[in-house]
Parts: structure tokens; sequence; C-alpha cells
């Protein structure tokens, strides 16, 4: 994401799409009732017939729909704006849905923006290393490309490996299914602009792997990173157990999905050994935001796009967190760490210290 403008007067921000991660993040920041501007294209009857022209168009927001893993954003309003040749149209009050892609610019107007929406976009500026990971074992293999909302699954493939009693058949099996893998993983390579791999899994058919991509590899003109990792699956397994390694995250730690699941486990680990100072739920995360005891609240995405008497509490919630300099973290739920927050009600925050009276019900048995 690139700040091409920010006029804190007219309360007008023009954004620069660079890549799919940004998509997400639009997602969760145009709210219903934003004004977003862009270059989108719009039918127009001409006498017998109807054509498509390119023009730049501004809505008011009714709804915002992403699909993960498609880049796929499209914003739904209805017309506010239109350049004036087109005015005999009557387009003004009608909807129209913008689909925002990579490389387009928006523009967006909103009643109010709040510093955590912000913090979110310029966290986001600067491009984000692609990273791609596959896990392997002696039964099945998998890969998928860290996002910042999610692990995109990019394949998996069962391996049909012949016993240890069976060695040169095994061998020859062997050989013949990591060829197959590593022509894959150099076409996603290339296709993707990967700039850091990551292989894991049990130490026999990791090693082989990485011998035969680092064979490969030699013939591509940008070559990744390679950083080797032992776990005890593969498969789609072995991907959420490599995530969660000590190497790999301090590896990755600016990846925003490795900063959730970091923080979500430093929340989890405080709710099960001192549970006063990590509390759940939007009436308790209420009651501490009001006396400014937050020093870290963590919303599910979702969560900020109900429109109710919910939503109206959580956005004073967030009011009270920025009041007292607490930190907000928008958690993707498409990734483990939004499953482990939605398990426990989507919304959650670490204190800076004891509430005076101690939270009642709190869960310690939930598992980090």
């Amino acid at each position: 994401m690139r700040i091409i403008n920010f006029d804190e007067k007219s309360r007008e921000m023009v954004l620069k799409i660079e890549d799919e991660d940004d998509l997400w993040l639009l997602h969760n920041i145009i709210d219903r009732d934003d004004e977003v501007y862009a270059r989108t294209t719009r039918e127009i009857n001409m006498g017998n017939k109807s054509v498509r022209k390119s023009m730049y168009i501004g809505i008011k927001v009714n709804k915002v729909e992403f699909q993960p893993f498609t880049n796929r954003l499209r914003i739904h309003g209805t017309i506010i704006y239109h350049p004036e040749k087109y005015e005999e149209y009557g387009f003004l009050g009608s909807h129209h849905t913008i689909n925002v892609k990579v490389s387009d610019e928006i523009k967006i107007k909103k009643s109010k923006w709040q510093k955590y929406i912000i913090n979110q976009i310029e966290r986001s500026c600067g491009k984000s290393e692609k990273v791609l990971i596959i896990s392997i074992d002696d039964e099945e293999v998998a890969a998928g490309i860290l996002r910042s909302y999610g692990l995109e699954i990019i394949f998996e493939m069962q391996l049909k490996i012949p016993g240890k009693r069976e060695a040169e058949a095994r061998e020859e099996k062997v050989d013949k299914e990591l060829r197959e893998i590593s022509k894959k993983v150099m076409e996603i390579i290339e296709r993707r602009d990967i700039e850091i791999l990551v292989i894991s899994g049990i130490s026999y058919m990791r090693e082989k792997l990485t011998e035969k991509i680092l064979e490969d590899i030699k013939g591509l003109k940008k070559k990744p990173k390679i950083i080797s990792e032992d776990t005890s699956n593969g498969g789609v397994r072995g991907l959420y157990e490599t995530i969660k390694r000590e190497s790999i995250t301090k590896a990755l730690e600016k990846i925003k999905m490795i900063e959730d699941n970091k923080i979500m486990g430093e929340y989890l680990q405080i709710l099960i050994k001192e549970p006063s100072m990590a509390i759940y739920g939007l009436n308790d995360v209420y009651n501490a935001s009001k006396i400014g005891i937050i020093k870290t609240l963590l919303i599910l995405n979702r969560k900020l796009k109900t429109y109710d008497e919910e939503r109206e509490k959580l956005e004073e919630v967030i009011g009270n967190v920025e009041k007292y300099n607490g930190e907000i973290r928008i958690i993707s739920d498409e990734s483990e760490a939004g499953r482990e927050l939605n398990s426990i009600g989507g919304i959650a925050a670490i204190l800076r210290y004891k509430m005076e009276t101690p939270l009642k019900n709190v869960n310690t048995n939930i598992k980090s």
C-alpha cells in the first residue's frame, strides 16, 4: 500500500494498491457510509445498443465484499459523483459496484479517520516479502503462500512411496516424486515472485527435497532465500506446524500473519498463567477500556463489519483504547490466530495491570 495523499481537513486519503494483501486491508478499513472514488466502468444505453465506458465515479458505500485468495474486492454503493458529460444518463443515486485490483488508485473519504486505521495503513506501506512454505513427509506434501491474513494453500499431493524393505523401488519412487515437486515449486517461485522459500518436514524427505530444489534453483534468474526447518509432520499439518516454530517466527517476524500468531500466542499464555491480566468478551473488554488499562486489544476483522448495538459498543472500546494509547490489532478470521480468537468471542485484551475487581468466568483451560 502507498499513501499518495492524505488531507486531514477534507478527511480524504488517496491510496495506491500495490499487492493482493492490500485488498484485504481495504476490506477492513472501508466502512458503510464512507465515500470511495475510483476509475471504473459503467454501462451506458445508446439507442439500440449499450456500451461500457471507463469513467471516474464516486459512491457512498453500502457494502464491501472480499473473497480471500482470489484477489477480488468489490465495493457496493450508490453513485454520488460522475463526470458532468454523463449527467444526461441520470447515474446519481443509482447502484454501482467498484471492483478494485492491484495497481489501482482509490480515494476514501471518512467522517472520521481513527488512529488505528491510519496505523494499519502506515504499517502496510512498503513491499512485503513473498514467502512460500513447502512441507513434506513420507506420505504427503503441501505448499502454501503466507499472506497477511492467512495461509493460501497452493497444492497438496499424496505420496505413494514403497516401504523401506523395497529399497531400490523406494529410492526410484522418491526421486520421481521429488522431481515433480521441485518442478511445481520452480513454477510457483517464478509466477509468484517468491523471495523466501521455507522447506520443512521430517529429516530424510526434507533433506532430499532441499537437495533437489537447490539443484533446480540454479536455473532461475531470481533466486529466493531458502530456510530449512525440521518438523514432525508434512502436508498441510506440517505447514501450520512450521509457522509456529520459533526459528521461523523470528525469520519472518515482519509478516502480519506471523505477528498475529505471535501476539495471540502471548495472549493465551497470559490467560493461562495470569488470568487476571488477560480478558475476553465484549462486556469485560468494554469495562476495562473505560478505565484505560488495556495494553493490547485484539479484534477479529469480521467484528468490524457488523452494524448493530454491539458495533457501537466496539467503536467506543476502540476510542477508549486509542485515548489511553493502547495497541489495537485486527486479526484475520482466515488465520489460525483468528480461529483461536473467534473461539473466545472475537474480542480480547491484554491488560497493563490487574483490574481491582477480578473478572469472573475466565476459562484457563484454553490451549495455546
